[in-house]
C-alpha cells in the first residue's frame, strides 16, 4: 500500500486481498472486510454502501497496522478482540480459545438435551469454559442453572465479560477449579458438557501457525495422547451414583479411540453425533443407575 495516495474502501478491499492471497492466507476477502469493518467502526455490508469513501490518515495507519499483524499470522478474532458463534458475538484475547464453527453442534445437542428432560432448570456443569461461548449460548436458549469452571483466572474474567454482555450472567456461576483435582463426582448435574484440549502432543507440533503459535495451548493439547481428559471425565462418571448426560466434543477421526475408552471402561450407552463434514463431532453419554 503507497503511502502518498488516496484510498478508498473498494480500493484497499481489492489490494488487501490480493496480498493476503499472495501469502496464502485462508479466506483472504473476509479477513479483509473484517479487518476494514472494525477499522472503520461499522458494518461488512456497510463497505460496499459507502465504497468510494476515502479513509483518513489515522484510519488507514490503524488498518496497516492491522493487516501487518495478520500477515505474522496472528488470528484475525485476536486482532479486532471478537468472534461469532452460535449467532451470537463473543470478546475474544490470546487468553482464550477461539470459538468453532463446529462446537455448535455440542451446544445443539445440549439444548436438546436440556429440553427433553422432566421439570425445569436442569443443572449443568460445563468443564473448560473459556470464552463462556458453550455455557452462553445454552443459556441463551434454555431456562437452566450452569455452573462452568476453568483453571485459568484470565479466562474467567473474559467469559464474566461475555456472559454480562449477553445478560445471562444470573443463569451461570463461573468458578476456578481444576478439573482434576476439585472434581471428582458429577451428582447434583444433569448434563456435563465439554470441548476438553484433545490434541496429542504429537500432533499439536505440526499446527498451523495461527493456531499453535497464538492460541492457548492448555485449551489446545493435554500434552500428552489427547485422551487426558475422557480419561477423566469416565473417573468421575464411575463416582457418580445420579443420572447424569455427559456431552463432550472430539477431534476430527477420533471416534474410534474414543469408543474404544468408553467400551474398556464398560460405558454402555452412548452416541456420536455427526457435524455437517459428516465428521463424528460429539459423544453423548448416558449415565443411569
Amino acid at each position: 500500500m503507497p503511502e502518498n495516495k488516496t484510498w478508498n474502501i473498494l480500493d484497499l478491499i481489492k489490494v488487501t486481498e490480493n496480498l493476503f492471497k499472495e501469502k496464502s492466507i485462508d479466506n483472504a476477502r473476509l479477513n479483509t472486510e473484517l479487518l476494514l469493518a472494525d477499522t472503520l467502526k461499522t458494518q461488512r455490508i456497510n463497505l460496499y454502501l459507502d465504497f468510494e469513501k476515502p479513509l483518513k490518515e489515522n484510519e488507514l495507519r490503524e488498518f496497516r497496522e492491522k493487516v501487518k499483524r495478520r500477515l505474522n499470522r496472528e488470528p484475525v478474532q485476536y486482532i479486532i478482540g471478537n468472534t461469532e458463534f452460535y449467532g451470537l458475538k463473543f470478546k475474544v484475547n490470546p487468553g482464550v480459545l477461539i470459538p468453532r464453527q463446529e462446537t455448535e453442534l455440542l451446544v445443539d445437542k445440549c439444548i436438546e438435551t436440556a429440553h427433553s428432560i422432566g421439570g425445569s432448570n436442569p443443572r449443568i456443569l460445563e468443564v473448560g469454559t473459556g470464552s463462556g461461548c458453550i455455557s452462553i449460548s445454552i443459556a441463551k436458549n434454555t431456562d437452566c442453572r450452569i455452573d462452568a469452571i476453568d483453571i485459568s483466572g484470565e479466562t474467567l474474567s473474559a467469559a464474566k465479560e461475555n456472559s454480562e454482555m449477553h445478560g445471562i450472567q444470573d443463569k451461570i456461576t463461573f468458578a476456578k477449579k481444576n478439573f482434576f483435582t476439585d472434581v471428582d463426582k458429577f451428582d447434583g448435574y444433569e448434563i456435563v458438557v465439554s470441548n476438553p484440549p484433545y490434541i496429542p502432543l504429537d500432533e499439536y507440533n505440526s499446527l498451523p501457525e495461527e493456531i499453535g503459535s497464538f492460541e492457548p495451548r492448555h485449551a489446545l493439547t493435554d500434552e500428552k495422547d489427547g485422551l487426558v481428559f475422557y480419561r477423566k471425565i469416565i473417573e468421575v462418571l464411575k463416582n457418580t451414583h445420579s443420572a447424569v448426560k455427559v456431552l463432550l466434543e472430539i477431534g476430527d477421526g477420533k471416534d474410534q479411540i474414543v469408543k474404544e475408552l468408553l467400551d474398556t471402561n464398560k460405558i454402555k450407552k452412548y452416541t456420536f453425533c455427526k457435524d455437517l463434514l459428516n465428521i463424528n463431532r460429539v459423544v453423548c453419554i448416558d449415565h443411569s443407575q
